[in-house]
């Protein structure tokens, strides 16, 4: 029997970046490329990207606390979280376009530098995904700075969601109030995963 190739991760990452830029032109050529268009397309592909790393954040959990079945979803990982950070990578692009046609701060300057953070601990865990980079750190270093990074861009996400401007009007809820409750159950499917983990290494003890 033929073995199905699996995508590699410049795949998963080119074709995130295609997609995200698909769904950003998409936004554009409808709503045009003023700041109500560009809005959109901001939106639109901050969805995507949180789709992508979701997947990457709480797919090793599923597995530890359902079992195989969800094998494949946490084997892929690093492809998920790859794809996000080139995902990202046209988010970003709108965000500056964003901010250079309003030519103000669209977000108060504390908020707006969190999200820089998280941006950085993008990119910063993108090289850490590299194997001879992960091996110069050593495990358990590169494991604290994976698992901060994770729950930093985690948080961030569900601190947008929660502090949208349309957060509290009945549109806002349909858009806003699935995502920030995908990000409080990633965040509880690990934690739970993490518990569970620890009860086995318990018991086998």
């Amino acid at each position: 029997m033929e073995m199905k190739q699996v995508p590699s991760s410049a795949a998963w990452a080119g074709g995130a970046f295609c997609l995200a830029a698909v769904l950003a032109g998409t936004a554009l050529s409808i709503f045009g490329t003023g700041t109500s268009g560009l809005g959109r397309a901001f939106q639109i592909t901050m969805r995507f990207s949180f789709l992508l790393f979701w997947l990457a954040y709480a797919g090793g959990a599923m597995k530890t606390l359902f079992g195989t079945g969800f094998q494949t979803i946490a084997w892929l990982g690093r492809d998920f979280g790859l794809a996000f950070a080139s995902a990202q990578l046209v988010h970003v692009g709108l965000a500056v376009w964003l901010y250079r046609m309003m030519n103000e701060l669209p977000l108060s300057r504390p908020l707006l530098m969190f999200y820089i953070i998280a941006v950085i601990w993008t990119y910063l865990l993108s090289l850490l995904s590299i194997h001879r980079v992960a091996l110069a750190l050593g495990h358990l270093r590169w494991r604290i700075l994976r698992v901060a990074g994770m729950e930093f861009i985690s948080f961030s996400f569900l601190l947008y969601f929660l502090n949208h401007p349309h957060y509290g009007t009945i549109g806002g809820l349909a858009f806003y109030a699935p995502f920030a409750t995908m990000s409080l159950l990633g965040t509880f499917l690990r934690l739970a995963a993490w518990a569970s983990r620890g009860a086995t290494v318990t018991k086998s003890a």
